[in-house]
């Protein structure tokens, strides 16, 4: 196309029909009217910037830019497009006099590339200049150009709208009557034009954004159970609420204008105590910039008690003034959900306390009682007025010791026991027992727990009390009846026995055969009388004449055995073999009695085909190696075994053979009075272990005594 060339007056088609058209003023013409003012840009431009400071619509804006543009630039038309965020379609068209043929397809979206596409995708900025926009034939390229053309419209001049970052927001047109060069001057006021219509819709968007933010958080601090506020607090300690949420109404009961207006109005529903410390809590914190996170109690003026929960977040500003963005929220479902749990968990732990069986009481790690039970009291008689919660164990300490005192004895005995008594307490858990004023025995149990605190459980061992009496005069008893046995029910035997051998040896050829079997079995009763009253004997001491538990050497103890045995061993021709034995916790005495026991049975029940062949043996097993079992005793153990190649017997009596007077055979097959492995069981019972057996019949006997290494208690 020539730039230089002017459009055809007649042209076929179309375009001849609307040139033919009545001789009203042209657009050309009325471009041609129009002056030509530069000062009126400048003149215009605070009306423009006026309407933009007042939020004024952007389509009014813009109509008024591209005004002023037609006024100044002399164009035809203009017309101003912006495009939506993803500068994909026109969403805003400011064009106050563009033809409506034109104006229909700019609205449509359909817009010539030279137009608008190919000026915004310009990147470089520069204004896009068209040429005439009919060729020398006449055609006309597009529908677009022929509407353009039909209005008399020679050239069109686009120039972007571009942020600083270069993306486009828009383009701004300007249609020409004429061809229309390349003028510098007409170039830098259509520059100046765009960026006034950039800045427009820059600062609408900026406006819509700040009003969509305003609304979200509008939209968030209702949804908040709660209130949103921002407080100022001056260099000078002057205290305002610069901004609260609608929901201190349905919280405080005050409207957001009543506290902004006064912030104490904000205050009266709270405590005076929370009024009087609040503002010097809120200076240090606001000095320090810590975080404000409260819990308070307030009275609305409907009467209404609620609990809220503020946090807030404080920034200093350059003049030292210190702005806080917080959060009030209304915790009273929360609260009131914790206060029934608290309710819920005091009368459960009050049940639970009240269903134990003993007093118990529990301290702090001050050293402050913090509850006891009704059983506590009970067992503390005189001490209501004095155990109460808060109350230090060293005052209930004075008043136990004071109140077991006959006639309140001497203050000096009171502070002795005290001192002795806090130094108990101070080492850790103890036990110990007191008799009551009325009689009653209390067994006093003390331990510490995880978090410092004590624990004290008070036991009534009345009854204990009295049945350990009751045993105690068992025990007497019964060793009462052991010394009778031992010596009064013994001398008849022996004088009867005495007698009898006396007989025996006198008239034994007078008084005939008959005469002296009875007499044979007389002696012979006598002789089992005695073996079972010692038998009896041995097994009451295992308890009664007990010694204390000491470092035994099994070794050494089973060799003295076997030498006190050695006529009967010679008797049976039977053979003893003694292995390694260790040295462990025991009563010497007691373990030569079970082995003398288990080896003397060993030798007795032979086979009458072979010779005996016993052998003692001991083990040592670790706590590590029985991981897993469930028998006693615990820890590490000696299993000590005596083996043999005897008789042997069925496992089913395996029971039974430890048992007292149980026997598995006949009297007259082999002597005994079934009390030895009774007695076994009950020194291995008082060692803390556990005797076993295992036999098949015709092929021996293992009996094993499982003793732990070392004793519990170093005193039987």
């Amino acid at each position: 196309m020539d730039l230089g060339r002017e459009p055809p007056e007649s042209t076929p088609g179309e375009h001849s029909a609307l040139a033919a058209q009545p001789s009203s003023p042209s657009p050309a013409e009325e471009w041609a009217r129009k002056p030509r003012s530069i000062p009126a840009l400048f003149e215009s431009q605070s009306e423009i910037l006026d309407l933009i400071s007042s939020r004024a619509p952007l389509q009014e804006t813009l109509g008024r830019t591209a005004s002023l543009a037609e006024e100044v630039l002399s164009a035809a038309y203009c017309c101003v497009l912006v495009l939506d965020g993803g500068a994909e379609r026109f969403v805003e068209t400011a064009a106050p006099t563009l033809p409506a043929p034109i104006l229909e397809v700019v609205r449509g979206g359909q817009v010539a590339d030279k137009t608008s596409a190919e000026a915004i995708c310009a990147a470089s900025g520069t204004t896009l200049y068209l040429p005439d926009l009919a060729d020398d034939s006449g055609e006309l390229p597009s529908d677009f150009t022929k509407q353009l053309f039909s209005c008399g419209i020679k050239a069109v001049w686009a120039y972007p709208l571009l942020e600083p970052a270069g993306m486009p927001v828009g383009v701004l047109s300007l249609y020409f009557g004429t061809k229309q060069g390349a003028d510098p001057q007409t170039d830098s006021v259509l520059r100046s034009l765009a960026r006034l219509a950039r800045f427009a819709v820059e600062h609408h968007r900026s406006d819509e954004a700040l009003q969509s933010a305003d609304q979200r958080f509008g939209a968030l601090a209702a949804s908040i159970p709660g209130v949103v506020y921002q407080r100022k607090v001056s260099p000078d300690g002057e205290i305002r609420y610069t901004y609260i949420s609608d929901g201190a109404k349905d919280l405080f009961g005050v409207s957001p204008e009543e506290i902004v207006s006064d912030p104490n109005a904000l205050f009266d529903c709270h405590s005076p105590e929370y009024r009087e410390t609040f503002r010097e809590r809120l200076l240090e914190a606001s000095r320090d910039l810590t975080m404000w996170d409260v819990e308070a109690t307030i009275d609305t003026k409907d009467g209404q008690r609620k609990y809220t929960h503020a946090i807030a977040r404080p920034h200093r500003m350059p003049d030292g003034t210190v702005y806080w963005d917080g959060v009030i929220l209304d915790s009273t479902r929360i609260k009131e959900a914790e206060l029934r749990a608290a309710s819920i968990e005091a009368r459960t732990r009050e049940e639970i306390l009240e269903s134990v069986s003993q007093g118990l009481a529990l301290y702090d790690e001050n050293d402050s009682l913090v509850v006891c039970n009704s059983h506590f009291l009970e067992l503390s008689p005189g001490l209501g007025d004095v155990i109460r919660p808060g109350v230090s164990y060293e005052r209930v300490a004075r008043a136990i010791i004071e109140n077991s005192l006959p006639g309140r004895g001497d203050a000096a005995d009171a502070d002795e026991l005290l001192r002795q008594q806090m130094e108990l307490h101070r080492a850790g858990g103890h036990s110990s027992e007191r008799r009551l004023p009325n009689g009653r025995w209390v067994l006093v149990t003390e331990h510490r727990t995880d978090h410092g605190g004590t624990a004290i459980v008070l036991t009534d061992v009345t009854e204990l009390k009295k049945r350990e009496a009751t045993l105690e005069r068992s025990n007497q008893e019964l060793q009462q009846f052991a010394s009778v046995a031992s010596h009064d029910l013994q001398e008849p035997l022996r004088k009867i026995e005495a007698f009898g051998n006396r007989l025996h040896s006198l008239c034994a050829e007078k008084i005939g055969d008959e005469a002296t079997l009875y007499l044979d079995r007389m002696l012979s009763s006598t002789r089992r009388m005695r073996k079972l009253i010692n038998d009896l004997l041995a097994y009451s001491r295992v308890t009664t004449k007990s010694r204390p538990f000491e470092p035994c050497d099994f070794k050494l103890v089973a060799t003295e055995v076997v030498s006190d045995l050695q006529i009967q061993i010679e008797e049976s021709d039977g053979l003893v073999q003694i292995g390694e034995l260790p040295v462990i916790d025991a009563d010497a005495m007691q373990i030569r009695q079970l082995l003398q026991n288990l080896i003397s049975n060993a030798l007795k029940f032979r086979r009458p085909d072979a010779p005996p062949e016993v052998r003692v043996s001991g083990r040592l097993v670790t706590a590590a190696d029985r991981i897993g079992e469930t028998m006693p005793p615990p820890g590490d153990v000696l299993e000590l075994s005596v083996s043999d190649n005897g008789i042997g017997f069925d496992m089913k009596y395996v029971d039974r053979i430890f048992n007292i007077f149980q026997r598995l055979h006949n009297r007259s097959e082999y002597d005994g009075t079934g009390i030895g492995l009774a007695t076994c069981r009950k020194i291995v019972e008082r060692h803390g272990g556990e005797l076993r057996a295992v036999s098949e019949p015709g092929h021996g006997t293992t009996i094993t005594a499982v003793l732990p290494v070392k004793q519990i208690f170093s005193e039987a």
